[in-house]
Parts: structure tokens; C-alpha cells; sequence
């Protein structure tokens, strides 16, 4: 007999090959009860959190459409552990972290909900990852601040980000020779003198946006991985590639792909930043790594499983799911299931 196990994800037309199927057809195959919830529709009725959710109960393929009709109001807290495998909708999503921290309290997490809350952003790096492994990084909604650190020095390069999107979005690369370098700032950190000019502060107020800046890694195009942890250990991902015209290097944007392979020292690094976030809450996590250099912590949705299954053919949710269950049980996070 398995757990019980409740995993959230976006609703969807259909399935398509990544966590939100993979998972809970690895749950299904490895003898749990999975059910899956609609994360929009988390609620509270009469102290109870509720959600819509259906009864995993056979695996389903790539291209079935999701199965609406079945969605059901059930409780949320009568479950061994939840999975969340998504990011709430902007419009809800403290609110949606909320009810999520309530449910936590009552339900453990595979990834606990105030640590992805806080942790899955580029601007919570240095809370994750000690300063060795880090790039040089800073993290400010100012203009003048960034820009007086990228004027200091034209030899050096940086990568800018907003802290809290995906998937390649709005990350620029930048350095004081190139003409375009104020522009880029200015906008990332809101367009705070030309919006003021046009419309006034008193009108419009603050116009400011936070924006991490990272020092760019020269070697991030010979060995940038995608790397997934589950439990501690590195169980896949795959080797991330560059294409010529573009500094990003996110399989979603097209970018190459290849299988994962880890040197001893990524591997010893891997499981020592494997057991230091466990020790924060986070069993499971894809983490883009360029050794010596952490890029990126992944802690909702991290692509992994997916681009192992097409470089290799291996499907490795099996192989997550016994390292991550044995993890929270060792740790006494969920009990373990009776023989």
C-alpha cells in the first residue's frame, strides 16, 4: 500500500510530456493514490481547505485532454503529502501561497510552501547558495546602482533578470561598451525618469521594479546543466547548449539539449546543496548549474524529467519518486507506508 498524495498543477487542454503528467504517472505506477487538483480553486469552507481534484487513478499520455468533468470540491487535508508542481496565477498568487502555507500546516509538503514561496526567485539566491557559488550578483529596483557597478568596470559583463519569471523570459545580457546598456537597465528597473516625465509621479507612483543582476561566467557555454535533485541526490537533466546568437540557454526557446553527465565534482556538490536545502524545506529541486557557479534555483515545475526522456529515452520519474519518499520518510516528514 502507497500514500496518498495530492499534486497540484495549472489546468490544462491537455497532457503533455512534462511534470504535470510525468509525476503522477510515476505516483500511479510506483502503487500510490494520486490526485490531482486544480491550483486556482484552492479555498477554505468552514476551516476545511478545499480544491478541485480528480482521482488519478490510471496513467494517462501525452496529447489526452485533462479531464475536466472529473474535477470534484474535496478536502485537500486528507492527504500523506502534496506535491505542489506549479506556480499560482499572478492575479492570485499570495493569496493562493497563503492558503498554501495553511494547508502545510496540516499536510506536509514535498517542497515546504514558505520555502518555495521565498526561495524560488533570482532575487533569494544568497539565502540557497553559500557565496562561493555564486556569481557576483546584486539585487536592486535603482537604476543609478546598476548602472554605476556596470559603468565601473567595461571588461566586465552581466546578465540581468527580473527575480520572479521563467523559461528565458526578459534576461538580457549587457556590458558598459555596448550602446544599448542603459536602455536595458532603465527598463528592467521600471523606466522610473521617462514614465515620470510622461505622466508625473503623483499620477502614476512609484515605477520601480527590482531586477538581478549577475556577473556573466564565460565558461556558462561549455558546461551550463540543467541538474534535478530529489532527496539530496542527482538523479537527472541534461546538458544545456547556446546557440550562437543568443546567450540564453532554455531547451523551451529551442535551444539543444543533451544527455547529463556529471563530473565527480559537480556530483559531490550536487548532493552537498542537495542536503543543505533539505535542510530548508526543498526535497526536490532543478538547480542550472556551471560549475563552480549556481545560475538559477528551480523549485515548483523543474524541467528535468522531460529532456531526460528525449535525449535518452529513460524515463526517470520512478527513480525521483523512490529517492524523494525515502528522504521524507528517513527525516520523519511522512510516515512510512505500512507492508
Amino acid at each position: 500500500m502507497g500514500h496518498k498524495i495530492l499534486v497540484f498543477v495549472s489546468r490544462m487542454d491537455e497532457y503533455r510530456l512534462d511534470n504535470h503528467l510525468l509525476i503522477p504517472n510515476g505516483l500511479v505506477r510506483t502503487g500510490h493514490e494520486v490526485h490531482v487538483a486544480d491550483i486556482e480553486t484552492l479555498g477554505v469552507q468552514a476551516g476545511t481547505v478545499m480544491c478541485d481534484m480528480f482521482a488519478f487513478d490510471r496513467e494517462y499520455a501525452s496529447g489526452e485532454p485533462f479531464p475536466h468533468k472529473l474535477l470534484r470540491r474535496r478536502s485537500a487535508e486528507s492527504f500523506d503529502l502534496v506535491w505542489l508542481l506549479t506556480s499560482p496565477h499572478p492575479t492570485l498568487f499570495l493569496e493562493t501561497y497563503q492558503l498554501l502555507w495553511v494547508l502545510n500546516q496540516r499536510v506536509p509538503f514535498v517542497n515546504d510552501a514558505a520555502s518555495v514561496l521565498f526561495l524560488n526567485s533570482k532575487i533569494a539566491l544568497p539565502a540557497g547558495i553559500d557565496r562561493d557559488h555564486l556569481p557576483e550578483s546584486y539585487v536592486s529596483s535603482q537604476f543609478d546602482d546598476l548602472h554605476g557597478v556596470v559603468t565601473s568596470d567595461p571588461e566586465r559583463s552581466w546578465i540581468i533578470k527580473p527575480g520572479n519569471e521563467g523559461c528565458g523570459a526578459d534576461i538580457y545580457f549587457l556590458n558598459a561598451r555596448e550602446k544599448n546598456h542603459r536602455a536595458l537597465l532603465q527598463s528592467a528597473t521600471g523606466n522610473e525618469v521617462s514614465r515620470y516625465e510622461n505622466y508625473g509621479r503623483s499620477n502614476i507612483g512609484l515605477s520601480r521594479k527590482y531586477v538581478t543582476m549577475q556577473e556573466y561566467v564565460p565558461t556558462v557555454k561549455e558546461n551550463e546543466k540543467r541538474v534535478l535533485l530529489a532527496g539530496g541526490e542527482p538523479i537527472c537533466g541534461f546538458r544545456r547548449f547556446h546557440n550562437d546568437d543568443d546567450h540564453r540557454a532554455n531547451a523551451t526557446l529551442g535551444n539543444k539539449f543533451a544527455e547529463l553527465v556529471l563530473t565527480d565534482d559537480e556530483e559531490a556538490y550536487c548532493r552537498e546543496l542537495g542536503a543543505s536545502l533539505m535542510k530548508q524545506g526543498i526535497y526536490f529541486a532543478g538547480i542550472d548549474l556551471a560549475f563552480p557557479y549556481v545560475l538559477e534555483l528551480n523549485l515548483e515545475n523543474p524541467g528535468a524529467i522531460n529532456w531526460t526522456i528525449r535525449s535518452t529515452g529513460v524515463d526517470k520519474a520512478p527513480d525521483v519518486i523512490k529517492h524523494l519518499l525515502a528522504a521524507l520518510e528517513r527525516d520523519g516528514r511522512v510516515k512510512p507506508v505500512s507492508a
